[in-house]
Order: C-alpha cells, then sequence, then structure tokens
C-alpha cells in the first residue's frame, strides 16, 4: 500500500470524525468545564434582565436633561442590590444605590458618590452628569432569544458564567469517546521496574494517557503487550468491544513481530497504511466494528508527532471542537532537510526582543530522541520538496497541546 499525502489522510481522518460524530448528553454545570456545547445556544432570558446601578451613588430623575453642577436633591431611601422595588417620585429627589441593584422606579441616571457632598439627607452634586449615565439596561449583557454561545464552543469559566446567568444547571454538550491504548513491544518495562538486557522503560503509555486526557471519557491503558500474535489479537478485540476508540503504540510497520496491521485487517478493516511524513510513516488508521483504530508507529517521537498532527486533530472533529489554527514563525537558524517526505520537526517558539514570532530548531532528529520533544514546545512543518530552508524563512507552526 503507497503511503498517503499528509495532507491527504488528515483530510480523510476528519471527514470520517465528522461523518462519525459523537452523540449528545445532558452534563451538570458543576462538571462541564472542558466539554463541547452540542448545539447553538440562545439566552433563555434577557440578563441582567432589569435596568441596574453600574456603580455606588445615587439615583435621580433626570428626564434626559442630565444633571447640572451645584444641583441638589433630597434622598429618601436606599436601594441595595436583591432589595424590592423603590421609587424616585420627583426630579428633586434621589435614592442611595449599591451598584447593580433595581434602578427605582422613575430614576434613569446615576451619580457616582465621588462627585457629591452631602449633608444629612440633602446631596449636592459637584459636575455635570449625562442623562443615563452609570445605568446598566435590561439587555445590557443578553436579550431574550439572542444567539450566546456556538456549538462546539469549548465550555471555559467564561461560558460557563454565562450559562450559569440564564439559570441553567445542566448543558448539552457532546459525548467525549472511552480510549483504549494499547501499547506493544516484549522489550518495554514499566516504570518503575528493574532493566534487564535490552530492554527500556515505556514512555509511550505516559505520553499518550497526557495528550489524550483532556478529550476522552476515560482512559484504558493496556499494556505493554508482549509482540505475541495471539495475545495483542485478545487485548484488540477486548478493547474494540469496551471503547470507541482504540490506539495502539508500536508493531505498525511491516516486520515480523508488527502484527497490528493484519490484525486489524482480520478484525475489521484498514482504511489508510503509510502516511508520507517524518517521523511517523506506518501511521495506520481503520476500524473494527463502530470503534476507531489508530495504529501508531513505536518510536516515542514519532507516537507523539503523529498523535498531536493527526489524531488529535481527529478525536477533535469527532466532539465537535474547532480545529487547532496553525502558526506562523521565522526560523531563527536554516535547517535542512534529505528525505522526500513532509517532516514534523522540533522546535521552540518564541517571540523576539522586536515581537517577532521565532523558532528555533532543536538539535535532535532521531524518532527515539525523546529529549527533542521536552526540551521544545511546537513541531514545524518543512515541505516533502524541500530540502533546505534559510534563516529567517517562515514556516507552519504546530503548537503543543497544553
Amino acid at each position: 500500500m503507497a503511503a498517503t499525502d499528509f495532507d491527504a489522510a488528515l483530510k480523510q481522518l476528519l471527514l470520517d470524525a465528522v461523518r462519525g460524530r459523537a452523540q449528545c448528553e445532558a452534563v451538570a454545570l458543576a462538571t462541564a468545564a472542558g466539554r463541547v456545547l452540542a448545539a447553538d445556544l440562545h439566552a433563555p432570558i434577557a440578563v441582567p434582565g432589569f435596568a441596574n446601578a453600574a456603580m455606588d451613588g445615587y439615583a435621580m430623575r433626570t428626564l434626559r436633561a442630565g444633571v447640572r453642577a451645584g444641583q441638589q436633591f433630597r434622598c429618601a431611601d436606599l436601594a441595595l442590590a436583591g432589595a424590592a422595588a423603590l421609587r424616585v417620585d420627583d426630579s428633586g429627589s434621589c435614592s442611595e444605590i449599591a451598584t447593580g441593584a433595581l434602578l427605582p422606579d422613575g430614576a434613569d441616571t446615576v451619580v457616582n458618590y465621588e462627585i457629591t457632598r452631602r449633608d444629612g439627607d440633602l446631596i449636592t452634586v459637584l459636575a455635570a452628569v449625562a442623562h443615563a449615565a452609570n445605568v446598566r439596561g435590561a439587555e445590557d449583557d443578553y436579550a431574550a432569544g439572542q444567539i450566546a454561545l456556538r456549538a462546539g464552543r469549548v465550555l471555559d469559566a467564561g461560558a460557563l458564567g454565562v450559562l450559569a446567568s440564564f439559570g441553567f444547571d445542566s448543558v448539552v454538550v457532546r459525548r467525549r469517546p472511552r480510549v483504549a491504548i494499547i501499547v506493544t513491544g516484549s522489550e518495554l518495562v514499566p516504570a518503575g521496574q528493574v532493566l534487564a538486557r535490552g530492554q527500556i522503560h515505556d514512555s509511550n503509555s505516559l505520553t499518550l494517557r497526557t495528550l489524550l486526557a483532556p478529550l476522552a471519557e476515560s482512559l484504558s491503558v493496556l499494556g505493554p503487550v508482549v509482540d505475541e500474535r495471539a495475545r495483542l489479537r485478545e487485548v484488540m478485540v477486548r478493547a474494540a468491544a469496551e471503547h470507541e476508540v482504540v490506539i495502539t503504540a508500536g508493531g505498525a510497520s511491516a516486520g515480523r513481530a508488527d502484527f497490528v496491521p493484519e490484525l486489524l485487517r482480520e478484525l475489521g478493516e484498514i482504511r489508510l497504511w503509510k502516511v508520507a511524513m517524518r517521523p511517523g510513516m506506518p501511521f495506520l488508521y481503520g476500524a473494527i466494528g463502530d470503534t476507531r483504530v489508530y495504529g501508531l508507529p513505536g518510536n516515542p517521537v514519532s507516537v507523539f508527532a503523529t498523535a498531536v498532527s493527526l489524531v488529535l486533530p481527529a478525536l477533535r472533529a469527532m466532539q465537535g471542537r474547532a480545529p487547532i489554527e496553525l502558526e506562523s514563525a521565522r526560523l531563527a537558524v536554516p535547517v535542512e532537510k534529505r528525505h522526500d517526505r513532509l517532516e514534523w520537526r522540533r522546535g521552540t517558539l518564541f517571540t523576539s526582543g522586536d515581537g517577532r514570532r521565532l523558532l528555533r530548531p532543536h538539535a535532535a532528529l532521531g524518532s527515539g530522541m525523546l529529549r527533542g520533544v521536552a526540551e521544545s514546545n511546537a513541531l514545524f512543518r518543512i515541505e516533502a520538496a524541500t530540502r533546505r530552508l534559510g534563516a529567517d524563512a517562515l514556516v507552519d507552526v504546530l503548537p503543543f497541546p497544553a
């Protein structure tokens, strides 16, 4: 099977993800942080819903004329936030008022304390104030029926505050998938165990868990699984039966111990195998029943690069999230490439003293050199036909997930 162009592969993953977009569910507002709004949400009521004071001071009736410097008013009462409605009966009286308090009937303007002098109940205004100053309208924030939040919005503190202001205690969001991570390799040993000769500690499990956690309802890490076909088949069958997404790391190429492609073909279907990219060419995509399967190479940098550039965009699209936008930056130093594949190389994105966005490439290029990820904050793209980029060349940059 010929390697697929990276952009064509990403497009296929995204189209599949959109076609199989996650179903909806209602969740309590208190647990909705980070979830994705399923549909456009209209304001059910006006907010704040009543005219109120924008600051502490005195509510007055000006009849569109505003207030003159030296004008005096008799203070009749005090309006506090949450208190019952009061009334200003004439243009010679006023009501002391707190920020957020309901504007008394008849009042149309609030004069702040700082430009008044008080003698008993006599209030003197020291500077002119325009009509309707320091008053928030009943629809100052939202009008009833107005679209307040769009579908696909990630519910952050601001969005959740808006929902609470409407009186909602729950919200309809896209479901997050149950995800299984299957890390393969007889040479892998869990962290904390003593290594025998030829063994290495498994880093892929934790890398993938960290990247995927914000997009998953639950995460199951299965492995490391030894390179035995029967054992791997058993794990893949169980994972597909219990999860909506299965992500494998290792065993996706064409070696003697690379069983993932033939098992995926046997248990389901392969929709994509091999992407013309570096690192990560053996990337595999398919399905077992309704479960999507993403097969990643085993080298740690390949795992990271394919997860960030291919898998995370697909999982975001599955939940209706907006795609991550590439940034543009200029190379701080020249780079060279000796192959004919698109490459996602590691580097540090930063802002120079003169305000320019620059990218400093990392020297570690090997797909097993994880320090290149640890000491970087972004991937930058070198096109397939490009062999050399000079300093100050403009490149597309994919920042690491926060």
